[in-house]
């Protein structure tokens, strides 16, 4: 099983200032039994190619894998192509492989909007292949892509091979085939690990830490139970 740790856990210690970004992948690696590290975007300091290198050597001197880059809101047709490129060009400065995001919201014409996020997503996905980068859709509550066959019926409509799933555990994919390639496993801190299912894709622990939480002893904790099954 690959397990990598998303920066949420720690966003309010990041944010407060408690934490630097570079000071947390050097934590996950030496007190962690992770593989990888997902690069959340409003917790990184700077966007700058400089600095995302800097991320990306430390990660890598580390070995930590750097998975992808979480940039969420993306295939929302309200941001611009350009906004939706530079978060390419990012990902490709930090040496992930994945950019995972999801959609906006279903706006006052839902099919309308829906079409525009199919748009929204070949464009994404363009810009994808050519810095050879996946992009994974995730579903999100209150969002007009909020489950997996919302996702199933975007990615069907985009009809790129770059567009891909993350889900999280626990979702039903019975009914997928082979070629609905999942490539991340989503799972929080309050996920069963006996529940979890890895089907050869990244497992990533990501969700906000409970107020009073030590993150690093809970996700340790996560980890450990996961590597034991």
């Amino acid at each position: 099983m690959k397990i990598a740790v998303s920066s949420t856990p720690w966003s309010v210690h990041i944010h407060a200032g408690n934490l630097t970004q570079l000071e947390w992948l050097e934590a996950a690696a030496s007190r962690l039994d992770v593989d990888g590290v997902v690069l959340v975007a409003r917790d990184l300091p700077r966007a700058d190619p400089e600095y995302a290198a800097q991320v990306k050597k430390v990660a890598t001197d580390l070995g930590l894998t750097p998975v992808a880059l979480d940039e969420p809101g993306l295939l929302d047709p309200a941001l611009s192509d350009d906004t939706r490129t530079a978060a390419v060009q990012l990902a490709a400065s930090l040496g992930v492989a994945l950019l995972r995001t999801t959609a906006g919201p279903p706006g006052e014409i839902p099919p309308k909007t829906f079409a525009q996020t199919v748009a929204a997503a070949k464009q994404l996905a363009g810009a994808a292949k050519a810095a050879n980068i996946t992009v994974a859709v995730a579903p999100a509550a209150g969002a007009i892509v909020a489950n997996l066959a919302d996702v199933r019926h975007l990615l069907k409509d985009a009809d790129s091979a770059w567009l891909r799933y993350a889900l999280p555990g626990g979702t039903d994919r019975s009914e997928m085939s082979a070629r609905e390639r999942v490539l991340l496993t989503e799972i929080t801190l309050a996920s069963d690990p006996n529940t979890v299912s890895a089907d050869r894709t990244w497992v990533v622990i990501d969700g906000a830490t409970p107020s009073g939480t030590d993150p690093f002893a809970a996700v340790g904790t996560l980890v450990s139970a996961l590597r034991a099954r």
